[in-house]
């Protein structure tokens, strides 16, 4: 199985493409709303305290909104970028997971794999990609793979699966059997050069 798939353009990939974009707008939505809250509470401010030029809480309150940018994704959505390429680097480090239960930490010895991939892109520039795997090793990406990055999407498609057992769902980075065609576990068709049109 040697080729990236037809995510732009195949029918089969539109389930997917529709999930990216309502990312994207539920990201502006939730944006818009923490921005309202505080410049809500910077005219309250204004409007109600008998503090000297208290106007100038609505644009405080403004500045601090646009932090809900970063909250909800949207900056990292709006700066993410299509891209192809070749993985020159892959660093590997692991630590271990702490889950809340009951209002207590607690360390229940599960490491997590946190992947940092260098990939360089057809101009020369290179590009960093960051995730988190909780089985450990995880050996999936190698130096050395042509890859391609879509926008909205975990990590990236590599080009040549031909040896791969097992592929990595790029809506939801479950790592599953190669010979499925949709994930088993979010149910979005996997990036594929062989998938049938519907």
């Amino acid at each position: 199985m040697n080729g990236f798939s037809e995510y732009y353009t195949s029918d089969a990939y539109k389930p997917v493409r529709r999930y990216v974009a309502k990312k994207i707008v539920k990201a502006a939505l939730v944006s818009a709303a923490v921005e309202a809250v505080f410049l809500g509470i910077g005219i309250f401010w204004s409007l109600h305290t008998g503090f000297g030029a208290g106007w100038l809480a609505i644009p405080l309150m403004g500045v601090v909104g646009l932090s809900g940018v970063k909250f909800s994704g949207l900056l990292a959505l709006v700066a993410d970028r299509p891209c192809e390429g070749t993985i020159i680097e892959i660093k590997e480090s692991t630590e271990d997971k702490t889950n809340t239960v009951y209002g207590q930490m607690i360390n229940f010895d599960q490491k997590v794999t946190k992947l940092s991939i260098y990939v360089q892109k057809t101009n020369g520039d290179v590009r960093l990609f960051e995730t988190k795997f909780d089985k450990t090793p995880h050996d999936y990406y190698k130096t050395g793979d042509e890859v391609r990055h879509y926008r909205g999407l975990q990590l990236f498609e590599k080009k040549d699966k031909s040896k791969d057992e097992k592929i990595i769902c790029q809506v939801c980075e479950s790592y599953v059997s190669i010979d499925e065609d949709n994930c088993p576990f979010c149910k979005y068709k996997l990036l594929k050069s062989d998938i049938p049109e519907e």
